[in-house]
């Protein structure tokens, strides 16, 4: 019997998730190319760099632990570094040589006597990574940040912005013990105006809360609200406009009981609410009572952007038509092709504030991952999105090897293709000395890509305009396409 198309790819994918056991230091060597003159600064990126501790293997790719790297662009040459956050749940877990917490989408080993009411969670601090206000912070959703030192990367401290993020008095014992710190999102949004960065966290309780933050630029969290909701509901990102925030609560319900009780993982609680429509939450940045607004039913991690139009709101997400499910054993590719993944569509979503209606728009038939966008145009009017993207129109399996640019105007997607390549998030880097007329397109991308035949990495260098290879940097270690990064342009010149 033939193996299925795309099983190739898929055991690509799971061997790129391999767990990455050493920590370097050292230059990058360019291998193909040169590195443009006028790319400078810092790359940091974050995910998961062990899905395995002694004998026990995670079942979600979300619960690996938390590894950050460091690509400096700086007087010609490229450094590297890459070093793990040390949780105290990863120090611990070192320590034992196992499993210690449970985690997203992984139970201890042992069954319910192992899991049952064990509360603690794994702040992996796997996710995403963001410099701002002179902090470096690796972000989880489900918990609180971690400082990292911006040079060597050592792990500081579990941080709580000077208490603004401990659990407020008056919860029950029970709200306390399940969450005793308020989560901070990992994905925030930083407005480029006015440097603020805005990000919120949902808490579990007798009364369930979307807290809102907003960080000044020099770090300090100056303020929190609350807004009830009726479910407890899974946001993992969210748009920021000029104006608003606003949030897609999507049909999906939480299955409190049998994830605290230890019976399934809290991954495997989340369960779709068949016919109920998505709620999408608009809640003004100056204050005042949310809007709310009713769309088909549907599924998002990511937003690309949104903006405002007069009395519109114009958002552009990949939206899927419904919650992905499943488990993956990182030995077994088959769990991959068996993991339910439906296609994300880039779509555009615009509310009419007056009306109340919501217009459902999509941009193009290309499945797609990882958007990223000129930073200059966050909260603004864009054209332009780039993200991984599927060979398969079909989506048939979960896996990616294209980048694309896409134009959200004409819905022209242009792509390169990397197969049996896997290439991580591509991060938007406009030039360090922009022309005063310089195009929204007019920069570059850095993309992290797993080689299929060697089994190592690279860091590519694409002309943002037309996808075009400036440069191949060859990376000392394979390492897993994780999730979200950011760059931090160095200080200009002169």
């Amino acid at each position: 019997m033939d193996a299925p198309a795309g099983l190739g790819s898929a055991r690509v994918v799971l061997d790129a998730f391999r767990s990455v056991t050493d920590e370097h230091v050292c230059e990058l060597e360019t291998i193909r190319g040169a590195v443009p003159s006028d790319l400078r600064g810092v790359l940091y990126r974050n995910g998961p760099g062990r899905v395995r501790i002694g004998d026990d293997v995670y079942d979600h790719p979300f619960d690996g632990d938390g590894m950050v790297s460091r690509v400096s662009f700086e007087d010609g040459a490229v450094r590297y570094r890459n070093r793990y956050v040390r949780t105290r749940e990863f120090l611990e877990e070192e320590a034992a040589g196992r499993m210690c917490f449970r985690a997203f989408g992984t139970n201890l080993p042992g069954g319910l006597k192992r899991n049952f009411l064990r509360l603690r969670f794994k702040n992996a601090a796997n996710t995403s990574v963001v410099h701002h206000g002179g902090r470096l912070l690796a972000l989880w959703e489900g918990g609180l940040p971690h400082t990292l030192d911006p040079l060597t990367l050592e792990t500081r401290e579990r941080f709580d912005f000077d208490g603004a993020l401990t659990a407020p008095a008056g919860r029950s014992w029970l709200e306390r013990l399940i969450t005793p710190e308020l989560p901070f999102a990992a994905h925030p949004r930083l407005d480029p105006v006015t440097g603020e960065l805005f990000s919120f966290g949902t808490l579990l309780g007798r009364h369930n809360q979307l807290l809102l933050y907003r960080v000044r630029p020099d770090g300090m969290l100056d303020r929190t609200e609350r807004v009830p909701l009726d479910g407890l509901a899974f946001v993992h990102d969210f748009v920021l406009t000029e104006r608003y925030r606003v949030f897609f609560l999507t049909p999906v319900e939480f299955g409190v009981v049998p994830a605290l009780a230890g019976l399934v993982a809290p991954a495997a609680a989340i369960t779709e609410r068949s016919g109920a429509p998505t709620e999408i939450l608009v809640v003004p940045r100056a204050g005042g009572e949310p809007r709310r607004f009713e769309a088909p039913p549907c599924f998002v991690f990511h937003h690309i952007n949104g903006f405002d139009d007069g009395d519109r709101i114009v958002i552009d997400s990949l939206q899927m038509d419904r919650y992905p499910s499943g488990s993956i054993d990182f030995d077994d590719p088959w769990s991959l092709l068996r993991f339910d993944y439906p296609p994300p569509y880039p779509t555009r979503f615009t509310l009419e504030l007056g009306a109340r209606q919501v217009d459902v728009r999509r941009l193009s038939e290309t499945p797609m991952e990882l958007p990223t966008i000129h930073p200059g145009r966050s909260t603004r009017r864009h054209r332009f999105a780039w993200a991984q993207a599927a060979s398969d129109p079909a989506f048939s399996t979960p896996v990616m090897t294209r980048i694309v640019k896409l134009d959200v105007e004409t819905g022209e997607a242009l792509t390169r293709e990397l197969a049996p390549d896997i290439p991580g998030e591509p991060l938007f880097v406009a030039r360090s000395e922009p022309s005063a007329d310089a195009a929204e397109d007019d920069g570059f991308l850095l993309v992290v890509v797993y080689r299929a035949e060697s089994r190592r990495s690279d860091l590519v260098v694409l002309d943002a305009k037309d996808l075009e290879e400036l440069a191949v940097l060859a990376l000392p270690h394979h390492h897993p396409p994780g999730f979200h990064g950011s760059f931090v342009p160095a200080t200009p010149r002169g």
